[in-house]
């Protein structure tokens, strides 16, 4: 069984802000970790413990407009299966994160990315949608060593446009966050057969999800989500760019989320000479926060291989 609770640290990136750390202990551990704080060397040490384990464990990079709260269970499970420590951290504007700079992009991303793998000794990275694309595009600039994906939202020649932007911020703008997120939901198409609803509708059931723990904490974090959608189309590419990325690079989709994140991830695939593409069936955009056992036992061999 995997231990029932996550050692907590801080890191600090290279232009002083501060980023929220949580790992999750070595699976082969007989007890729970401490909630309190811990070094990054203990961590390292604890993954060479055991056969077949990688150095510093995997740090797991969350989506858009969540915590690392929602990461929590898959990073146990996952350090379960691997036998070794497993990280999340809150990117900024998130828990006892730093906020977004108002020069916001993804080299932010990026280079807190590189912070989080030289704090905890780290080679081998796993992105979820927006954090797919960071861990993408830091893959051709990071030592990165292993590194998976699933269901990255990525851009190629103009794939990702966001035109509902505009109405999405004026809703933001507004304090209309049930609209906001009805926007959000119908032009990233991540809720499966919901997002397609009409816009009043979904905004009515947004209004009344609202009121639940988990609709709350994604109303606040509703305004974090421009920047990290611009940054998604500004950081547009031509697949080609990306074969600098690790040999080892697994590309995960889910058979039940939208179409757009399997022509990215098999673009990406097509110009590695090693990666590797595979659609998991009948899993949807949010098998992660869930998490799936079929994620996780896949993931689970690649990362132990």
């Amino acid at each position: 069984m995997p231990a029932t609770q996550l050692s907590a640290s801080t890191v600090t990136t290279p232009d002083g802000a501060v980023l929220e750390l949580f790992t999750a202990p070595d699976g082969t551990s007989s007890g729970s970790a401490s909630s309190g704080s811990t070094s990054a060397g203990s961590a390292a040490a604890t993954s060479d413990a055991g056969e077949g384990t990688l150095r510093g464990g995997v740090v797991v990079v969350h989506g858009s407009m969540v915590t690392a709260d929602l990461y929590k269970d898959f990073a146990l499970r996952l350090a379960d299966a691997l036998h070794g420590p497993v990280h999340v951290y809150n990117r900024r504007g998130r828990g006892g994160s730093s906020p977004q700079p108002e020069d916001y992009s993804l080299a932010t991303e990026v280079a807190d990315l590189g912070a989080v793998l030289a704090h905890t000794g780290t080679e081998a990275v796993f992105g979820h949608n927006y954090g797919g694309c960071i861990a993408l595009h830091a893959g051709r600039e990071l030592e990165i060593g292993r590194l998976a994906v699933y269901d990255p939202i990525i851009s190629f020649e103009g794939s990702i446009k966001a035109e509902w932007m505009g109405e999405f911020e004026q809703a933001l703008a507004a304090k209309d966050e049930d609209r906001a997120l009805a926007v959000l939901l119908r032009g990233l198409q991540t809720a499966g057969p919901i997002s397609k609803l009409p816009l009043p509708v979904l905004t009515v059931l947004n209004r009344i999800g609202s009121r639940t723990p988990l609709g709350k904490e994604l109303s606040r974090l509703l305004p974090t989500g421009p920047a990290e959608i611009r940054a998604v189309v500004a950081a547009d590419a031509q697949a080609k760019g990306f074969d600098e990325l690790p040999l080892e690079t697994l590309f995960l989709v889910g058979g039940a989320s939208p179409e757009y994140f399997a022509e990215a991830a098999k673009k990406l695939d097509g110009v590695l000479p090693a990666s590797d593409f595979d659609v998991l069936a009948r899993l949807a955009h949010d098998a992660p926060t869930r998490p799936a056992k079929a994620l996780i036992d896949r993931l689970g061999e690649f990362f132990a291989s």
